[in-house]
Order: C-alpha cells, then sequence, then structure tokens
C-alpha cells in the first residue's frame, strides 16, 4: 500500500509531493492523465508569499533566473496614464515583488526538483474514482492502454483542476457561479508602441478595456472583454479579433502579430463545499476557481499543498494528533481561498465595466489611488499572499490566537530580518532558516542560555532552535521585528506560520503545541 497518490501534476501537485518528499515520504506516487507537462502558461505571476515556500522547495534560484521581475502597473486611457502603481510597494517580505514567469516554466522547474527527490510523474494515467475505507482509499487509474489499475494508497489528494475527478468522485458540490460574459485572450507580438517589458498595462478605451502583460520572448499577453456568448457557444478567437481589441481599446497604433495561443473563456467563481472527506483531499483548482485578475490562482495552489504536504507528512510517520493536524488543513486554507475568489471577482468586474457611470467612478478612484500609498500597500499586500491570517482550526487553538492577530502573531505569518552568525560574525538573513520544512522555536534571550534539549525532548529532528541573545540580535531589530520588547520565544511552522509564542522565560505556552503536533503519537 503506497502512503499518498496524489492526482495532477500540476503547480499544486508538485508542490505537495515536494514537501512530502523532503519531509522523507518516500512511497508516493504522482499521476498525471497528460502526456506531457503544460506547455500553454495559463498562469504568469509568482506572488511573495508562494517565493517564501518555493526557498524551502531548494528551487527559489531556478525561479529567481527564470523570471523577470515586475515593476509597474500602468492604468489609462492608451495616450494617458492616470495611475502608475508600482508592483510590490509595501510587501513585507524576503522576495518583495511579484516575479513574472509561465506556468510551463513553473512546472518544469518543480518537475525537475522531484524528479531530483527520486520521484517520476506517471503520465497517461488518468485518475477515474476511488472507493475508501477505514484503512485507506483504493483509486483507480486508467493507463493509455485501456487498462485499468486499482491501486491503494492511505491517502488520495486531487489536484486534478477544475473538472476534478476526485471532487466528482466524492460528490463534493463545486459551489459558486460562471460569468456570463466571454473573455479573449492571446500571446501575440506587438509592434507600432512602446512598451516597457518590466511593467502591465490596462487600457481604459472607447468604453472597453485591454490588459497587457509581459511575457516571454518579446509576447505579451492580451485580454478583453467579448461579451455574453451567443447561445452559450464560444466562437473561436483570432487574431482579427484581438487586433479589433486593440484598436478600440488599447494603446492607439499597437500593431498585432505572430500569434503562440488564441483563446477564449468564462470565469468561473467556484469553490469546493468540502475539502476533506476521510482520507481524501481536494487542493489547488479542485477546491478553488476564479477569475484570473491578481493572478492568485495558481499561488493559492502551491500554499494549499505546502500547508497540507508537512501536516500529512507527520501523520505518516505516526507524529502528532492525526484529527488535529488534519481536520485543520479545510479550516486553514478554506476562508482564504473564499476571499480569493471575492476579491478576484471585484477587480474583474471594476477592470471590464461596462456601464458608462460605472467605468467614470472607476476612472476617479483609480486616480486616486495612483496619489495614495496607503492604498497601493493594501492592494500589494492582498495580492502578495504574505498577510494570511489562519484564525481558525485546532492547530491554531493550540497557540492560544489573539482575537485580531497581526504579523508574527499566533496565525500569521513570520518575518524575515538580518542577525549575525555567532559563529562567523557575519550578518544573515534569518528566512533560511524559516524555510527548512522543520518548526522553528526563536529564543529571544540577554544571553544564550536556553537548554535546547529541554525544549525539544521527544520531537527528534523536526525542532531547530535559533537563539538571538545579545550577539546575534545586538540591536535588537529581530526582537522588535517579533514584537518582543524583552527576552521570550517564537515557535514557526514549516509553512512559515507562528505557532506559538510567549514572554520571558515560561514556555508553558509552548508545551501543548509540542505535545499535540512534534511528539509522537500516542496509542
Amino acid at each position: 500500500m503506497g502512503d499518498v497518490l496524489i492526482a495532477g501534476a500540476g503547480p499544486t501537485g508538485l508542490t505537495l509531493a515536494i514537501t512530502l518528499r523532503q519531509l522523507g515520504v518516500t512511497n508516493i506516487r504522482i499521476v498525471d492523465k497528460a502526456a506531457q507537462s503544460s506547455t500553454v502558461s495559463k498562469a504568469l505571476a509568482v506572488w511573495s508569499g508562494s517565493l517564501e515556500a518555493l526557498q524551502g522547495m531548494g528551487v527559489i534560484d531556478k525561479f529567481l533566473a527564470a523570471g523577470t521581475r515586475l515593476n509597474e502597473l500602468s492604468a489609462g486611457t492608451g495616450t494617458r496614464a492616470f495611475m502608475t502603481l508600482r508592483i510590490g510597494t509595501g510587501i513585507d517580505s524576503p522576495y518583495p515583488f511579484p516575479l513574472l514567469l509561465p506556468q510551463s516554466r513553473t512546472e518544469a522547474i518543480l518537475g525537475e526538483r522531484l524528479k531530483e527527490l527520486g520521484v517520476t510523474i506517471e503520465r497517461n494515467v488518468e485518475f477515474t474514482g476511488l472507493k475508501q475505507d477505514e484503512s485507506g482509499v483504493t483509486a483507480t487509474l486508467r493507463h493509455a492502454d485501456g487498462r485499468d489499475e486499482e491501486a491503494r494508497c492511505l491517502y488520495l489528494v486531487g489536484c486534478d483542476g477544475a473538472r476534478s475527478a476526485a471532487r466528482h468522485a466524492l460528490g463534493v458540490a463545486y459551489e459558486g457561479y460562471t460569468e456570463p460574459d466571454t473573455y479573449v485572450l492571446g500571446d501575440v507580438r506587438i509592434d507600432g508602441v512602446k512598451l516597457d517589458r518590466r511593467n502591465i498595462y490596462i487600457n481604459f478605451r472607447g468604453h472597453g478595456t485591454v490588459a497587457l502583460f509581459p511575457y516571454e520572448d518579446d509576447t505579451w499577453r492580451i485580454f478583453a472583454r467579448r461579451g455574453p456568448a451567443p447561445n452559450g457557444a464560444d466562437e473561436p478567437n483570432t487574431l482579427e479579433e484581438l487586433q479589433g481589441q486593440m484598436d478600440r481599446h488599447g494603446p492607439p497604433g499597437a500593431r498585432l502579430r505572430d500569434p503562440r495561443w488564441l483563446s477564449t473563456f468564462r470565469v468561473n467563481e467556484r469553490l469546493a463545499a468540502r475539502y476533506r472527506v476521510g482520507r481524501v483531499f481536494l487542493a489547488g483548482d479542485a477546491a478553488h476557481i476564479h477569475s484570473p485578475a491578481g493572478g492568485q490562482g495558481m499561488n493559492t495552489g502551491i500554499q494549499d499543498g505546502v500547508n497540507l504536504g508537512w501536516k500529512l507528512a507527520y501523520v505518516l510517520q505516526g507524529v502528532g494528533d492525526a484529527g488535529v493536524l488534519l481536520d485543520s488543513y479545510e479550516v486553514e486554507r478554506r476562508p482564504v481561498a473564499r476571499r480569493v475568489i471575492d476579491e478576484s471577482a471585484t477587480r474583474q468586474h471594476i477592470a471590464f465595466a461596462t456601464n458608462p457611470v460605472v467605468q467614470a467612478i472607476r476612472n476617479t478612484v483609480v486616480s486616486l489611488i495612483g496619489n495614495i500609498t496607503a492604498a497601493q500597500r493594501k492592494i500589494m499586500n492582498q495580492m502578495s499572499e504574505t498577510e494570511i491570517v489562519y484564525h481558525d482550526g485546532p492547530l491554531v487553538a493550540l497557540g492560544s490566537p489573539p482575537s485580531r492577530p497581526r504579523r508574527t502573531e499566533v496565525g500569521a505569518r513570520a518575518l524575515d530580518e538580518k542577525f549575525v552568525d555567532p559563529a562567523t560574525g557575519a550578518e544573515r538573513p534569518l528566512w533560511p532558516l524559516l524555510s527548512t520544512f522543520r518548526h522553528t522555536l526563536l529564543l529571544f534571550e540577554d544571553d544564550a542560555s536556553g537548554d535546547d534539549a529541554a525544549l525539544s525532548a521527544g520531537t527528534g529532528d523536526r525542532l531547530s532552535v535559533v537563539h538571538l541573545d545579545r550577539r546575534a540580535d545586538p540591536h535588537g531589530s529581530v526582537r522588535r521585528r517579533y514584537r518582543l520588547s524583552g527576552p521570550g520565544w517564537v515557535l514557526i511552522r514549516p509553512d512559515q506560520v507562528v505557532a506559538a509564542r510567549g514572554s520571558g522565560t515560561d514556555f508553558g505556552g509552548l508545551q501543548p503545541y509540542v505535545d499535540r503536533v512534534l511528539c509522537p503519537a500516542r496509542g
């Protein structure tokens, strides 16, 4: 019997598999019905929250080398910009920027990493159904030759997209709606206008909208609204139709050529009613789908994979309370997806508004935002996924969170800061120590006197202790970042979320979490 079967080898499934493997789970299968990885790059942006997680997977350098850091978002009429938004403004992260990278390249890098870890993607293998009982899951897998295989595993995770066979097999509702309008997109080259390839352009002209996103090899991705689909049928997109959209709504003089991909789509805003049924979980597009406005779909899926991955790994290795760990996945991640869906829908409706009154209000508001730094910071923080806070669930409850937690408080994300390495005397960033797929205990001391053995008793190699005394934090900068005025401690989860914290040398608040999560399961 296998440990985990992952249906779907997109970014979510790959992230989950890498997380499991790096935490020591060896008996993993990942299958995908496609013969090869994606060659069509649906998702383009990798935001800060995902980049933070990718460091722990050992791939961040490859992402930074392959991607382009976005610089600005310019909104205007095509001849006049009435808002220029510095992309990344106010993002508090070791990676305070979104990275432009085609999904095909994201999948390639993650696939290479998974192969390095000893796991091969099984392609031309389609997950078609499941049965489960108290001891495991039996999945039906259809191979390219038509042969059906019954594969037994302890847990199954459906990362198999919006039409998820796993979700259908579970009978889980995909709640939400489909927008009535059809949108067209194309990956094309543009002549006749000067465009900065580090920028995104949104053009409001002629009572319509065209959005331009820099792509690879001097190519741009264009989005435009076609309108309601006649009789429910979506006619194929053509270069001529895109050119017409540009002529009416885009920057004047732009000429399109060399289309690499032309497509039509309708926006779905949907959320799975449940993320877990017994031993089966849903993640990524199988659990949530929404407007591409903001480019957060793939990012939300990547973070689903990290959140679920470390918890599954602990349970499979007989560590922690399985109920606490596995029950926490849905209650933490589903509200995040709900918020992303709502925010993405709002952006879509505002950007592609057709009512002249709404358009006028939009243009005025956008112009005002261009002059209000606080508003720009709020937008960037929402999209970066670094300000996510887990408010509920059995895992968060162990840390006794405040009613309205802020960054570095229980349920919120950790922060990076420079500290002095006592061994070398050199400054180094804290974040690499927080992204090792272990729990990290930050000890803020006047002198390095903590008893590591006592604090980590029973936790094996799952807990790393970092001493931040006067030598390591001579100016108190790390202590201030973590909202401490004196000695104290902060426990950080493998997904860089604060698990528990306390002041002084009282570790009473640490023990409940350690007992239920980090120590071998009882009974």
